[in-house]
């Protein structure tokens, strides 16, 4: 049999549970993340077994978004959790976006500052430019960045 692949997955959390759910992962020794901002959103990082024992045994209470295409858990690729996690973490000004996304636009990498290596897309808004970081089709994050320290995606 093949080993699981440890991966991410989202989760939501009825209001006021992140601190007790993050407590209890930690506890567990599963990495996780809950965005500071949007304390309702729960990223877990583990196989799929063990997420899906975490909420049928109890141990934590949330409920796991489901890919429709492929009617499971909704995997979240690790590049994509780890440019969400440095913008969110690095910019305070970083909003979290659920719902609408505006349309895709130009890909690109950032080249210089605390956001280095990010990938993202460039979008207008409100005149100015912002570097939006998706995950999935669940959630972004959005901050105001110079157009001098990007590049076009490869």
């Amino acid at each position: 049999m093949t080993p699981e692949k440890t991966t991410w997955f989202a989760a939501s959390l009825r209001n006021g549970q992140w601190k007790k759910t993050s407590l209890r992962l930690s506890e567990l020794g599963i990495g996780h993340f809950i965005p500071p901002t949007y304390n309702t959103l729960l990223f877990l990082r583990t196989v799929k077994s063990r997420a899906l024992s975490l909420v049928n045994a109890g141990q934590i209470n949330a409920r796991y978004f489901i890919d429709h295409s492929t009617r499971t858990l909704l995997e979240v690729p690790d590049k994509q959790m780890e440019d969400f996690i440095k913008v969110v973490e690095n910019e305070p000004e970083a909003e979290c976006i659920q719902g609408y996304i505006p349309a895709k636009g130009d890909k690109v990498v950032v080249t210089g500052g605390a956001l280095r290596g990010v990938e993202g897309e460039i979008i207008e808004i409100d005149g100015s430019s912002s570097l939006l970081v998706r995950v999935s089709s669940l959630l972004c994050a959005k901050v105001r960045i110079s157009r001098d320290i990007v590049r076009p995606a490869a």
